[in-house]
């Protein structure tokens, strides 16, 4: 959004100078980009500001809309733009039916228009000044008007329109030529402006070139609508059109202020060109028209939030200098109405915010800024970040959104995809299942870069619907390894990660590593011999394994590359941490070996130690898995640490020697195992 500084002035008159206004501006939220000083022939030294706006103000699109922050940031009133009382001396030839999406439309017939004469000076330099083109006098004056009040409005040849005027959508395959000459394939989803017979505009972004005014234009019909941004929002993207209006339109503009809009177009016309007008028109679907929300504010909230202690009176004021009307209070709690012109305003948060913006955020105590409340979801979080980072993993952000034939080669079928119906490119048009095709999507960039060792995680979402056609959102932590564990280090290891090196790291990472197991199991697109399947008592919860080797050639990857992702809410406990009282006995250490068939998984012997192992059993470790000399062909050696610990005395060997005793003999009957000297 730019603009002149002198023409805001005509709406609140600030005497702060062109530094203090834009520091103002960006600190209640407008950031200002630019400022450049401005000599103006007509009124004086002036300034071109332009503002980085955020997309939930698309109230501040319009110098109406910005003139109010500074008038509330000021205490200063704000002046409306001039109105006249402009005579009906003809009628309307037109009427208009309305849909949901377009519950507000206002429409004037004008005719005797010459668009020979011009606007006045200071309207072109205005248009100049805020980056718009100038190029007839209706055209000026509907986009004049837009910059001022944030309405976007439109012209017809009122001559070329063939009957009334309906808002509907469009029929599939129904064609329509824009202004800018493009040519439009229309679908059921596309909402249009029609006559009788076609459609004369892409509602809410551009007219069309049929229905133009021109040089030879005489009448002219006037519109001012209000549409529902979901009505508006991607069609322009889709279509490869971004407009001034279809970026209002989208953000949300003010449901009352059409009415107004055509007043002021009016009155600018006629003072340009004369004319003859019609009454306003106004066609209205009621049910469909947003209404003015109700806020409570808790007043004593608010000053804990911020750290400060504001009386009633004072965020009250704030919030009324703002447009937030008072309709009932008490002595903690404030109600506010919402104006029709934000949007953005939904829960108590977003007034605690404005008030913020308001006292200025300088001015709230650093105390306040620091202060944060931590969940059992922050604290898992932040265990698990802490703990793979002490490992050598990076943190990385992938999109949500990833390329339809990248989702399919990780395994996910057509019917499963969830589509994106406006996706920003066309390589973003599905939502992720895995956070697989991201991650190697980074791998392949670092390896481009030069880097082939890498160890990375992610924490966020993935979608599906595989049980329903209902999505489901599932938050899961994955990561990868791939290269030299401590490449050109100074000891020369060189040693390639792999998937035991990945297996580590997650027995690290997992709390209670006791209620966890893994079990050996296929994934589509992981190697069929290096996979497995993590379990929490019976429910599987993730996976992890070596990346299959056909995958990685279709994506140019060289090497052995090894993937998890298991479930955040599966293995969070959901509980508040407590102290438990260590032990200050010493602990009892044994080491087990046993020969078993080769087929038996560790996992399997591990649960059945555990069964039998007693409850002061505090750590089992697999630390050497041998097949060789010394043990038959199809058997191998599996050798485990084990620790015991009591917690309030000493334990005795012949206690624990007894204990090992019941393990030897359970595996013996349950496995075949020998115990290997």
């Amino acid at each position: 959004m730019q603009f002149s500084r002198n023409w805001l002035k005509e709406f609140v008159d600030f005497k702060v100078s062109d530094e203090e206004l834009c520091e103002q501006l960006t600190m209640l939220g407008l950031e200002v980009d630019n400022c450049k000083p401005y000599e103006s022939k007509l009124t004086g030294q002036d300034a071109i500001i332009k503002l980085d706006l955020t997309p939930n103000r698309g109230d501040c699109f319009s110098i109406l809309g910005i003139a109010r922050e500074v008038a509330a940031a000021n205490n200063l009133p704000l002046t409306l733009p001039k109105i006249d009382n402009i005579k009906n001396s003809i009628k309307s030839p037109l009427s208009v039916s309305v849909c949901n999406e377009a519950p507000r439309y206002v429409g004037r017939y004008i005719a005797g228009v010459n668009l020979k004469k011009k606007v006045p000076p200071l309207i072109k330099e205005r248009l100049k000044l805020s980056d718009t083109k100038v190029i007839d006098p209706i055209v000026d004056i509907t986009n004049y008007v837009l910059l001022e009040l944030g309405q976007p409005l439109h012209a017809f040849d009122a001559d070329k329109l063939e009957g009334n005027l309906q808002v509907r959508f469009a029929k599939e395959k129904e064609k329509i030529t824009l202004l800018d000459e493009t040519k439009l394939s229309l679908d059921e989803k596309s909402l249009v402006i029609a006559d009788q017979k076609k459609p004369v505009a892409l509602a809410g972004i551009m007219g069309g070139l049929e229905t133009g005014i021109s040089n030879k234009t005489q009448a002219i019909y006037l519109e001012s609508a209000f549409f529902t941004p979901a009505a508006i929002r991607g069609r322009a993207r889709k279509f490869s059109i971004q407009t001034d209006a279809s970026t209002r339109f989208e953000r949300g503009v003010d449901f009352e202020l059409q009415v107004l809009a055509i007043q002021r177009a009016s009155t600018l016309i006629n003072e340009t060109l004369g004319s003859d007008f019609s009454p306003i028109q106004e066609f209205i679907r009621k049910s469909s028209i947003p209404k003015n929300r109700d806020i409570v504010l808790n007043i004593n909230n608010l000053n804990k939030i911020l750290g400060m202690n504001l009386t009633k009176s004072t965020v009250k004021k704030g919030l009324t200098s703002l447009g937030l009307r008072n309709s009932v209070s008490n002595s903690n709690n404030l109600k506010v109405k919402v104006p029709s012109w934000r949007f953005d305003l939904k829960i108590e948060a977003d007034l605690i915010e404005e008030i913020a913006r308001l006292e200025g955020y300088n001015n709230i105590p650093q105390s306040a800024l620091s202060r944060k409340i931590r969940t059992s979801e922050d604290t898992l979080h932040t265990s698990i970040r802490k703990t793979f980072q002490s490992m050598g993993y990076n943190e990385v952000i992938t999109y949500s959104f990833i390329d339809q034939s990248l989702a399919e080669l990780v395994g996910e079928k057509k019917k499963q995809l969830i589509f994106v119906e406006n996706p920003i490119s066309q390589n973003m048009n599905v939502m992720r299942a895995s956070l697989l095709p991201g991650l190697l999507d980074t791998l392949s960039y670092n390896i481009n870069q030069g880097s082939e060792s890498l160890k990375i995680f992610e924490i966020g979402s993935v979608f599906n619907k595989r049980d329903s056609n209902k999505i489901n959102e599932r938050e899961v932590v994955g990561g990868l390894i791939t290269g030299i564990e401590g490449k050109d280090n100074w000891s020369g290891s060189n040693k390639e990660l792999d998937f035991f090196d990945l297996k580590g790291n997650l027995e690290t990472v997992l709390p209670e590593l006791s209620k966890f197991s893994f079990k050996k199991e296929q994934v589509p697109f992981l190697h069929p011999g290096k996979t497995a399947a993590l379990y929490k008592g019976q429910k599987k919860v993730g996976y992890l394994g070596t990346v299959n080797p056909k995958l990685l050639d279709k994506l140019d990857i060289k090497g052995e590359v090894n993937f998890f992702e298991f479930s955040v809410d599966d293995i969070s406990e959901k509980k508040n941490i407590k102290f438990k009282k260590f032990s200050r006995f010493p602990l009892a250490q044994r080491d087990l070996s046993f020969v078993v068939d080769e087929e038996i998984t560790s996992s399997s012997i591990t649960d059945a130690i555990l069964s039998k192992a007693g409850s002061n059993l505090k750590e089992i470790n697999l630390f050497d898995i041998y097949m060789g000399k010394g043990i038959a062909k199809g058997q191998k050696s599996l050798t485990y640490s084990l620790n015991w610990q009591a917690v309030n005395r000493t334990l005795t060997d012949d206690e624990v020697d007894k204990i090992i005793g019941r393990i030897v003999s359970f595996l013996s009957k349950k496995f075949n195992a020998k115990l290997r000297a």
